[in-house]
């Protein structure tokens, strides 16, 4: 088959896709080519998961995700296997969308991709093109993953195609961001490579492709545009401090100051969590280290984001007596999404215990049991609301739709002390509501 022929069989969905890693996005991104006509083969690991996906059942909380699985194993276009040989049969593009783990010192731990992409070559047809989603840094697909594709004597543009487009998903709204809301990213290790991976982006992204000149290129929008937003993250925390300091109210002075087109100050908060934002700045933080860089402003931000906890707790110390139990509102590290990656409540338990105070945790997401195997056994707390009324400090770190009733539980309950680490509550009079660069406003009712 011709290079020109095989681009034609893309553009009439004649090819098949194999997806490495059916998790949160990668089963999204499945049947996201499945409702487009594309046979998809899946791979995984987990034997559990592949026979729950075989029977249609997902536990991923995405729309149109679970109607459209059903669908496309009605219509086989969809099977999912753990044998590599089974899934690369016949197929013409692998998508690889695995967790890339963070090493102590910001690298990224590629260790488990290197070892999957080492199976799949093994048995992967020539030209087939491998196109990564998931976050690397800068120079990676390029370097390490070609260098390893490479082997045997094998060679990019010619015996297969390497591309890095990454993910540019939001947790709950993956298919929807996938189709419909932004253009896709490709960068490929050839042309040829590029030109087909954006032949078949066009096939389901409505905003289109942008072709960037390399893979690295295409890491780079990725890692740089997290950096960007934890800067920006971190100004406003920062922001928040010195209003406090000024006597100010932060949200007021960011509203006023964003009506300005030069202005897009971000909204404060106890910290940043999840497997994106914290994590790309450190990735480029080390890279730059092996260059004799230092990134000082990534460094900085990442340290100010993360300090956010200790000013929450030093918030606290000075509008009290002394420490009393402590109830956390929220595991997950943003609302609505049942993820706790780098959330500030991993870092503000441990915190709070080396002061000796009982700490407790509540998130309509988690039960005890899956709390307790996070903190130790004792910690968690069921979903209930009116656990809050056995506290007289509270910090609410995750902004669950939830915690909104508490605004009315409070017109009724003794006076309290909380840290609103969301920006949750409405003032109210009768309890001490410490919100960042909020302190002085709150204390004036």
């Amino acid at each position: 088959m011709t290079y020109e022929e095989k681009l034609g069989k893309i553009s009439r969905k004649e090819i098949s896709i194999c997806i490495v890693g059916l998790g949160k996005m990668g089963l999204p991104i499945a049947t996201v080519f499945t409702n487009a006509g594309f046979k998809v083969h899946g791979l995984d690991i987990s034997e559990e998961l592949i026979e729950q996906l075989n029977r249609g059942e997902t536990i991923i909380n995405e729309p149109f995700v679970s109607e459209r699985l059903k669908e496309a194993i009605d219509n086989n276009l969809f099977h999912a296997t753990t044998s590599t040989e089974l899934a690369l049969k016949g197929v013409s593009f692998v998508i690889f969308i695995i967790p890339v783990l963070t090493s102590d010192d910001g690298h990224a731990d590629i260790s488990i991709l290197e070892s999957t992409y080492n199976r799949v070559r093994k048995v992967a047809e020539d030209g087939i093109i491998y196109i990564q989603e998931s976050t690397l840094p800068p120079g990676l697909t390029s370097g390490p993953i070609k260098q390893l594709l490479e082997s045997d004597d094998k060679v990019s543009g010619i015996d297969f195609g390497l591309v890095f487009a990454p993910e540019r998903t939001f947790s709950g709204r993956a298919v929807m961001d996938i189709e419909e809301n932004y253009p896709k990213i490709v960068g490929g290790d050839t042309e040829n490579a590029t030109i087909a991976a954006k032949i078949l982006y066009e096939q389901v992204c409505r905003k289109g492709v942008i072709k960037m000149s390399s893979a690295t290129a295409a890491e780079a929008v990725k890692t740089f545009k997290g950096a960007y937003r934890d800067a920006n993250i971190a100004i406003a925390n920062e922001l928040a401090i010195l209003a406090d300091i000024y006597g100010v109210d932060v949200l007021e002075v960011i509203e006023a100051a964003n009506t300005e087109p030069f202005s897009h100050i971000h909204r404060p908060g106890i910290g940043v969590g999840g497997h994106c934002i914290p994590v790309y700045p450190r990735f480029l933080i080390a890279l730059a280290k092996d260059f004799n860089y230092k990134a000082n402003l990534l460094d900085i931000s990442r340290n100010i984001n993360d300090g956010m906890v200790n000013y929450a707790v030093s918030s606290i110390e000075k509008n009290i007596d002394k420490w009393e139990d402590v109830l956390v509102l929220g595991l997950a590290y943003r609302g609505g999404v049942k993820e706790y990656r780098l959330s500030p409540s991993l870092r503000l338990v441990p915190q709070l215990r080396m002061k000796g105070i009982n700490v407790n945790v509540i998130d309509p997401l988690y039960s005890a049991d899956e709390i307790d195997a996070l903190f130790g056994k004792g910690t968690g707390k069921n979903w209930d609301i009116n656990e809050m009324k056995n506290y007289n400090i509270i910090v609410i770190v995750t902004e669950h739709k939830e915690f909104n009733e508490l605004n009315e539980l409070l017109k009724n309950s003794d006076k309290k002390i909380i840290f609103d680490g969301r920006y949750v509550l409405d003032k109210n009079p009768d309890h001490t509501i410490l919100q960042p660069g909020r302190l002085f406003v709150n204390k004036q009712n």
